[in-house]
């Protein structure tokens, strides 16, 4: 039986990505123009054009009680990340907001080029913080198109719970904004802790100890992750549980849940292969019996694919199987190291990263038609995608120094974090 190799081993399973320099280029900066090419299988399309300029045109100016002016800057910043607002610069704004309190004087929005403006009155610090919202729209000002009572409750959350209201109000689906991302980042001395920060790249934490800890993923009752043992081996944690849910000869890692199954990858064999079976490490079956290195399980959210990294081919591509293991197949051509599979909510598209000539990219591929799209490129390497819940965003890391968010065409492209991160997981909703 032949062992995973060891540059397979150390830069995808342990996510130890190969990356060449950063690209100086700008933040925030489109995909340039591509040229198209074909992989031997599906149609690979390149986004070509910038981001929509017919984003809805939204006013926030501060809002009115001592918290206002930082609630107004979270809304700001989720609306900017969401890629569906186009947030109009205060310094523009020439209403009167002391004269006109939460109301409007539509002219004055109007000549701006606002289309919705968020007035709200603040009450409270602190934990206990209390907004009365009203949104307007200057075009039909006789009434708000909004009202809501917010809290108590932070300044932030109450801010994150705004916003995915905001654009729940315009598109008819919540944002995902208060959820977090979970990565893992070297540290000093060979070091490597699991980290949660906020999608909006603010409350940063450290949630694993020990010395080396992998492929964290969300489950049951909390985050998971790898961690070396004194022995040498990797077992599995959880967060807010000392002792190892999965313990076993050789390697436990990326762990991914649907429900109350788990598929982990186990070398018991010596070979890195796939095992289904309950969250609590219990009634594990084996799912590849392939001899190459089988790695990376993602279950599709309808809980009837997983998508998993195998080396078969002789190099990592990405493959889909049924849930029980049957009907095994690849389903990435374009690139040679293709690795990092996440879902979209609609179980049809999944976001991979593939190294080329020039470093490693985002994609999508359709696994239904073989449709692929290249999300990313000529900005350095970019890894480890993870689709937001609502499958409107996907974070990754990238050389230009940090975690990025882009949305579902690589648009609006913003760093949230600085610094290394890898193998990203977007904490379910």
């Amino acid at each position: 039986m032949r062992r995973i190799s060891h540059s397979f081993f150390v830069a995808t399973a342990f996510g130890l990505a190969l990356l060449p320099p950063a690209a100086s280029l700008a933040q925030n900066q489109p995909p340039p123009q591509q040229v198209t090419q074909a992989p031997p299988v599906g149609d690979l399309t390149i986004t070509l054009q910038g981001l929509d300029q017919r984003l809805l045109p939204i006013a926030i100016p501060a809002l009115r009680g001592v918290s206002g002016d930082g609630i107004a800057a979270v809304i700001s910043n989720d609306l900017r990340l969401s890629s569906l607002f186009r947030v109009l610069d205060p310094r523009s704004f020439t209403a009167d907001l002391d004269a006109e309190g939460t109301g409007i004087n539509a002219p004055s929005w109007t000549s701006v080029g606002a289309t919705a403006v968020v007035k709200a009155q603040v009450t409270g610090t602190a934990d206990n913080v209390r907004v009365e919202l009203r949104v307007w729209e200057p075009g039909r000002p006789t009434a708000p198109v909004l009202t809501r009572t917010y809290g108590p409750g932070s300044a932030r959350s109450v801010a994150h719970r705004i916003a995915n209201d905001l654009i729940e109000h315009y598109t008819h689906q919540a944002g995902v904004f208060g959820t977090r991302i979970a990565f893992a980042r070297r540290g000093a001395r060979g070091r490597r802790h699991v980290f949660t920060v906020d999608c909006d790249g603010e409350n940063l934490s450290q949630v694993s100890s020990g010395r080396l800890n992998f492929t964290p993923n969300w489950g049951p009752g909390g985050l998971y992750w790898s961690s070396q043992t004194p022995e040498g081996f990797l077992a599995l944690f959880r967060s807010g549980r000392r002792e190892p849910v999965l313990r076993a000869d050789g390697l436990v890692m990326g762990a991914a849940f649907s429900g109350s199954r788990m598929a982990v990858v186990l070398t018991r064999d010596g070979n890195s292969d796939i095992y289904v079976g309950s969250s609590d490490g219990s009634d594990l079956r084996r799912l590849t019996t392939d001899p190459g290195a089988d790695i990376s399980p993602a279950w599709s959210p309808d809980g009837s694919k997983i998508a998993f990294v195998s080396d078969r081919a002789g190099g990592p591509q990405v493959y889909v199987m049924d849930a029980g293991g049957g009907g095994q197949r690849r389903v990435s051509f374009a690139g040679s190291y293709n690795t990092s599979p996440s879902w979209a909510p609609d179980s049809q598209t999944i976001a991979y990263s593939g190294r080329g000539s020039g470093g490693s990219d985002i994609f999508t591929i359709n696994i239904g038609s073989g449709a692929v799209r290249r999300l990313t490129e000529g900005q350095g390497s970019n890894v480890d995608p993870t689709f937001s819940p609502d499958g409107r965003m996907i974070a990754f890391s990238s050389s230009r120094g940090g975690i990025f968010v882009m949305n579902q065409d690589g648009l609006n492209q913003q760093r949230i974090l600085a610094g290394g991160g890898e193998m990203l997981r977007w904490e379910p909703r």
